[in-house]
């Protein structure tokens, strides 16, 4: 049941709505856009999200995770009393829970799973091992019945120590846990917009990085969602980057700007004593927030934007990308 939808030049000129001022309105920001954008692709919505979504759940003592260099994990072996508290403080990239995130704005969740030896649970990890992924997920699920016309995006974007059977396990519980709520993979997003979604109810989008999403029809496969990493310290190169890669951007499939900086060891080595929101996090958020006022989102334009430490003065990244979709009526 596809549906054809206005593009970003066929909007209709309206006068400006005002500006978000209050954390209610980011909680339910999809539900009071208005029909001309509900009824927009989801790609060219311009959505709030979070980098390493859950980093909020890793603590200082908790084992090293399998997504570290070989020498890193002996280091935590052998000298854990120095090095898990440097990990830690380079790893952590929210403070925030799952429920606050969402009810600050964000809509797309960045997750990074991993397996441990001789345990058949799913954690998630960055650096160290966070919690085990069931009751966050649950907490996701949860949120999005009390609030049904609200959409998640949720991105497993690298498995660590995964098996076939850890894959099954994993895939299993994402249909225990979101069951209807999940959208079916198509081959366009012509007809996926958030009027659409709502009719249907559905709720929640699951990319999945792995071949073994092509067993399933409700799982995205990573080619239908673009997200090139900029993997540098350097805040023009982030910009250079952010602006070479969306203006290539694929048309047809969905796009995640990543806003944010990357230690590399060399900086890590440094800032022995730093941490990512301390010593890189700030560097790079006004040019950040710069760099989306000057966007506009549309076909081609601003889609998926992420970002470190999202609720940073009272949430005004997630303010400055929900604002943007304004320009469609400018």
């Amino acid at each position: 049941m596809e549906h054809e939808s206005k593009g970003f030049n066929d909007m209709p000129h309206r006068s400006k709505r005002k500006p978000i001022n209050s954390n209610e309105e980011l909680e339910n920001w999809m539900t009071r856009l208005p029909t001309a954008l509900r009824n927009v692709p989801i790609i060219h919505l311009a959505i709030p999200g979070s980098h390493n979504t859950m980093t909020y759940t890793i603590m200082k003592d908790n084992d090293i995770g399998p997504d570290e260099p070989r020498y890193i994990r002996a280091l935590g072996r052998y000298c854990s009393i120095v090095s898990k508290p440097i990990i830690f403080n380079w790893s952590i990239t929210q403070h925030d829970n799952v429920k606050e995130q969402l009810n600050g704005g964000i809509r797309y969740l960045d997750l990074r799973v991993a397996t441990k030896p001789m345990n058949g649970d799913i954690y998630f990890v960055h650096g160290l091992y966070g919690s085990k992924i069931y009751q966050p997920l649950q907490q996701v699920a949860e949120w999005l019945s009390s609030h049904p016309n609200e959409t998640v995006i949720l991105d497993f974007q690298h498995f660590y120590s995964f098996s076939e059977m850890d894959h099954r396990h994993l895939v299993d519980t994402i249909l225990q846990i979101f069951h209807s709520k999940l959208c079916p993979t198509a081959s366009t997003f012509t007809h996926i917009t958030l009027n659409w979604l709502t009719l249907e109810r559905y709720q929640v989008i699951v990319i999945y990085r792995n071949i073994y999403a092509q067993n399933y029809s409700n799982l995205w496969p990573s080619g239908l969602w673009r997200t090139p990493w900029p993997d540098t310290v350097r805040v023009n190169e982030l910009i250079d980057f952010l602006n070479r890669e969306l203006q290539a951007r694929p048309l047809g499939i969905g796009f995640i700007s990543q806003c944010l900086l990357t230690p590399d060891m060399p900086f890590v080595l440094k800032h022995l004593c730093g941490t990512l929101q301390r010593n890189l996090a700030p560097v790079c958020q006004k040019p950040i927030l710069s760099w989306i006022n000057q966007k506009q989102p549309g076909r081609g334009g601003l889609n998926i934007v992420i970002a470190d430490f999202i609720s940073d003065t009272n949430f005004l990244f997630c303010k400055t990308v929900i604002e943007s979709n304004k320009k469609f009526f400018n």
